[in-house]
């Protein structure tokens, strides 16, 4: 699989493209195909050390996902389209990469008619100030 990753925290030339193991999903969790995800200030701040939380090294970058879900469980079927903006902190691996996977609890429907890219770029500043 395809990703966006880091390997140690630095400034932004610390992030590599390439190939990663594809994620398997536990208990709880359910994979997903990433179609959009964005770059937000919180992203950085991940990336640089500057907000301290436990990443698993390497460790893939992002906080937000527009995606269709891969495998079922939780209650959601494949090829449902899905969004989260609570990835790549607390253990989670980012969605800057092919396949994502996420907890169930942070998985949402997208509403019909809403294009991914529209709905990826506002989940997280709308969530922020909300």
């Amino acid at each position: 699989m395809r990703a966006a990753y880091i390997e140690e925290l630095g400034s932004p030339d610390v992030i590599r493209w390439g190939e990663l193991p594809a994620p398997l999903p536990g208990p709880g969790e359910v994979l997903v195909d990433v179609l959009a995800t964005t770059v937000n200030p919180v992203d950085t701040f991940v990336r640089s050390g500057v907000f301290r939380t436990p990443i698993p090294m390497p460790f893939v970058i992002g906080r937000d996902l527009v995606g269709t879900v891969a495998s079922p469980g939780c209650g959601f079927a494949v090829g449902e389209t899905v969004w989260c903006n609570s990835l790549g902190h607390e253990g989670r691996q980012g969605p800057t990469a092919e396949q994502a996977v996420v907890p169930a609890d942070r998985l949402y429907r997208l509403p019909s008619g809403v294009r991914p890219e529209d709905a990826v770029a506002v989940v997280h500043p709308a969530a922020t100030a909300h």
